[in-house]
């Protein structure tokens, strides 16, 4: 396995972990009865668990991307040092990110989610660098 497939199965995993937490947090607020009933009335989440959705619902949206990149340089037998590089602060901007949005720690939250972008950019450039 390359090190950039490597990283995507890491924050494949990180993504799925990230639901957990806001899973127990809704049993937990709102009973099981209720959640399995979707209720209109329901107890409000708490901040933490909201943000912890929000954060889950940004990795999904953005490992749709990362993952087709490196599939495509992966196809291509295409790894450099660029690519590794850039899967690897793509899962480690992404660990970052939802951590301080959980806690609600604004600039790094927005820091690491510039950090991640700047990866997805640099896979997209390699990917174009071989397409023209």
């Amino acid at each position: 396995m390359t090190p950039e497939l490597g990283y995507l199965a890491w924050v494949t995993i990180l993504t799925a972990l990230m639901r957990i937490p806001w899973m127990v947090n809704k049993v937990t607020k709102r009973g099981l009865g209720a959640v399995s009933r979707y209720p209109r009335d329901s107890e409000p989440l708490s901040p933490w668990a909201h943000r912890l959705w929000v954060a889950h619902e940004d990795a999904i949206d953005n490992l749709v991307v990362f993952g087709i990149l490196i599939g495509v340089l992966h196809a291509a037998g295409h790894s450099s040092a660029a690519t590794v590089l850039a899967a690897a602060l793509y899962f480690w901007a992404r660990l970052v990110h939802v951590l301080v949005y959980a806690f609600a720690v604004p600039w790094i939250k927005t820091a690491a989610h510039v950090a991640g972008y700047a990866a997805i950019l640099t896979l997209a450039w390699e990917v174009l660098a071989l397409i023209l």
